[in-house]
């Protein structure tokens, strides 16, 4: 059974300078009693496109269980749906694997269903996607359909097929309580065609074929539905004894921006002047000055219609030419807009039709954690592990949303008198579903970006909680863990010249396990940090000696290569004495 979003027939999305493609299907069940193959596409269109992208799938229901046709019908239709619902912020690989596997658990699960007859109920299928945004398309791919890309350059097969010599498939929803499903990307470029075909298909119909059927009946005008339908026909009378399902996907445009619609929009606005006290920004009127900078206003202000404060944050008119810093500043608001966290400031959703570029923010009292620590000076452990826990459940929030800060540091933080933190200013931040600019090398503040990214590395999860080791470091010592960097180009040049400074210089009351703690998270190669947020979190407040004796068979080139490579060296000038004496 064939299953469309919309109607199957050549369509076109007519935004400019968006992704647009062409595309038809054609589904039988052959020779077969019922069609146990399934098939969709969802189109997209404004941010829905930039951020899921155009969605195509295709299933088969494996014959020998007794739900085949419901199974494939199932995985195309809950994939796009769900796949849909995930949060915005993800990227499309963490999207689809979270679909997948919460599919392939659920059809598991139905094992343990017994039907009217009591015959147990086999809901097993194949499932291959193909999402595309931007200038790719990404695959994800479990049984024996196939996905294939046709153009100048000839005729690309993107998938294998997950069977034995005789046939027989070794991976398929529903079969066992993990999948592994095969990943893939390919660029796209216009008139490039992609084919999602069954077995049934492609056993049949050679290459060259299906290449000279698209010529022909392109050549003569006919959609890409009737091109599916000769192409499956031509199957048929080639002997296919299968259900038979063929789609066509057509590239006719690429995007041509590499900023979303969102943005193009809010470009138009205007970036309003220096503020004064009394004056309104739409309904929100101005009650003081919190901060000026050279790259933005901070304003305390009114919201006259809820009668509550608010923070007012304008660009500065020093950037109003700026794309990229006016691009980062629409992003922050986007960002803190969609995350809804107690523990993370909130950024209200913008005035439609406004005229002025500006962000109306949660008001929160308190200081930052640099002031914060400008006031306690030798603050207590057991209060840092406090700021640890809060902080670590932040980061935490924004992992699971699939976003990177990426300027982590203690004046992005605000703590309240009641020792309550909050995260704010996302002008950096780097959300998984923007894959086309995921950032490289540093975007924050130099003395908290970990060693890799001056080394032009990805931004990732391992940068972040450097960043976190930094400021746990430099609230307990009011220093920081390595010399401090003015410009990049004074950072060394590689890891093992990075030298750290023991907390005990500093702090001679801690105990010696929080050295051996910290300086794994500050390790220069993110190989030798802590894995994740909680790992880290774990042996700083642990304090046992199963902790500490673990942490103490880190070799001591990874934990102190300074004390390593003294000690070397004092052993080999007493070899080269000892040496001397005896010649």
């Amino acid at each position: 059974m064939a299953i469309a979003q919309q109607p199957l027939s050549t369509k076109k999305q007519a935004l400019q300078d968006s992704l647009v493609i062409a595309f038809g299907g054609f589904s039988t069940k052959g020779k077969k009693a019922n069609n146990e193959d399934a098939f969709a596409l969802k189109m997209s269109k404004g941010l829905e496109l930039e951020r899921k992208g155009h969605i195509a799938v295709i299933a088969d229901g494996v014959s020998s269980a007794n739900c085949a046709e419901k199974a494939s019908q199932m995985s195309v239709c809950h994939f796009i749906n769900e796949f849909l619902a995930t949060p915005d912020t993800w990227s499309v690989q963490k999207s689809a694997a979270k679909v997948i596997s919460s599919l392939n658990n659920w059809f598991y699960s139905r094992q343990l269903v017994t039907d009217e007859k009591g015959a147990v109920e086999q809901w097993f299928s194949t499932f291959s996607a193909l999402i595309l945004k931007g200038d790719k398309a990404q695959i994800f791919h479990i049984g024996d359909c196939q996905i294939a890309k046709i153009n100048n350059d000839g005729y690309q097969v993107l998938t294998k097929e997950h069977a034995t010599v005789s046939g027989t498939l070794n991976r398929a929803l529903g079969a066992g309580t993990h999948i592994e499903v095969d990943y893939s990307s390919t660029i796209l470029a216009p008139q490039d065609i992609l084919i999602l075909s069954c077995d049934g298909v492609y056993q049949f119909v050679k290459q060259k074929q299906i290449k000279q059927i698209i010529k022909q009946t392109l050549e003569q005008n006919k959609n890409l539905e009737q091109v599916s339908k000769d192409i499956v026909e031509l199957a048929l009378k080639q002997g296919s004894n299968d259900n038979l399902t063929c789609l066509l996907v057509r590239i006719d445009q690429l995007p041509k921006q590499a900023f979303s619609q969102l943005v193009f929009t809010r470009l138009q606005q205007v970036v309003p002047p220096a503020l004064r006290v009394g004056s309104l920004l739409d309904h929100y009127e101005i009650l003081d000055t919190l901060q000026q900078t050279t790259r933005s206003h901070v304003y305390l202000a009114k919201d006259t219609q809820l009668e509550k404060l608010v923070v007012i944050k304008v660009p500065s008119v020093n950037f109003c030419d700026d794309h990229d810093y006016l691009t980062g500043f629409i992003k922050e608001g986007w960002i803190g807009n969609k995350i809804d966290h107690p523990a993370i400031m909130k950024i209200y959703p913008r005035i439609e039709q406004g005229r002025f570029l500006y962000h109306a923010c949660e008001y929160i009292e308190g200081q930052t954690l640099y002031g914060w620590l400008k006031d306690n000076p030798n603050p207590s452990l057991i209060k840092i592990r406090d700021i640890l826990e809060q902080l670590v459940k932040i980061l935490r929030v924004l992992q699971r949303q699939d976003i990177l800060h990426c300027d982590i540091k203690p004046d992005n933080f605000i703590i309240d008198t009641h020792g309550r933190i909050k995260l704010l200013d996302f002008g950096s931040g780097y959300v998984g579903s923007d894959e086309q600019n995921q950032p490289i090398g540093n975007q924050g503040t130099l003395n908290y970006s970990a060693p890799e990214l001056f080394y032009l590395h990805k931004n990732s999860h391992q940068s972040e909680l450097y960043a976190l080791a930094v400021i746990i470091y430099q609230l307990l010592t009011n220093h920081l863990p390595y010399k401090e960097i003015y410009q990049i180009d004074s950072a060394p040049k590689q890891y093992d010249l990075w030298r750290y400074k023991p907390v005990t210089t500093y702090r001679k009351d801690l105990p010696s396990y929080i050295d051996m703690v910290l300086s794994k998270a500050l390790a220069p190669n993110p190989n030798n940090r802590y894995e994740h947020y909680s790992e880290f979190q774990t042996a700083f407040i642990a304090n046992n000696q199963n902790n500490i004796n673990a942490l103490q068979n880190i070799p001591l080139l990874e934990r102190d290569p300074v004390k390593f490579w003294k000690g070397l060296s004092a052993t080999l000038f007493l070899a080269l004495l000892s040496a001397l004496f005896f010649c």
